[in-house]
């Protein structure tokens, strides 16, 4: 799938630029650093409805099938030199563990 080219989703439509969190993981990868550990924390965090933006170098396709398979959607826009990854909880309830294995 090519995101650039992706409509937007509908619960993308109205939401401004801002997310309820975010997590660089240029930052990360700058400094040699995993950023998994605290991605998986922020996932754990997210309720339903709810969206997490990654700023990332470049788009990490390989996460989307992990992602869906634990009742995430995504949306990744190209920002200039840099992908914003939109990540909703999209399941209704709140009470499961999820990891990223």
């Amino acid at each position: 799938m090519n995101s650039e080219k992706a409509i937007r989703p509908e619960w993308m439509r109205n939401r401004l630029p801002n997310t309820d969190l975010f997590l660089d993981l240029r930052r990360f990868l700058r400094h040699g650093l995993e950023p998994l550990p605290e991605l998986e924390g922020l996932l754990r965090e997210l309720r339903p409805c709810q969206v997490l933006c990654l700023a990332a170098k470049e788009e990490p396709v390989t996460l989307y099938r992990i992602l869906e398979s634990q009742g995430f959607e995504h949306y990744a826009e190209r920002q200039g030199r840099h992908w914003n990854v939109y990540i909703r909880n999209c399941k209704l309830g709140s009470g499961e563990k999820r990891g990223m294995s």
